[in-house]
């Protein structure tokens, strides 16, 4: 899972981008979630604050015959990470 804010001052948007693009490629299991009015680093602002979740989207790829989900609007909330961690590290 990346959650990257397009607003990120440090760390280029698209790197989270290129990031999933490989995994993507790579045919893993992989969720990138854009938000658009994020900075840089406020995990606990992305997945509670209205303002920084506006206009986010999500993709998603899986393993499974590689399947790619094209990106749709999504709100992430603690719920999100929570889900993934409990599918994904068991």
């Amino acid at each position: 899972m990346i959650l990257h804010g397009n607003s990120d001052p440090l760390v280029p948007h698209n790197q989270g981008e290129q990031f999933y693009m490989a995994l993507n490629k790579a045919c893993k299991d992989a969720i990138f979630i854009s938000l658009p009015k994020a900075p840089h680093g406020n995990s606990n602002g992305f997945l509670t604050d209205d303002s920084l979740r506006e206009a986010a989207t999500m993709r998603s790829t899986v393993s499974a015959g590689c399947a790619v989900a094209n990106p749709m609007p999504y709100r992430p909330a603690w719920k999100t990470v929570i889900d993934f961690l409990d599918r994904y590290m068991k």
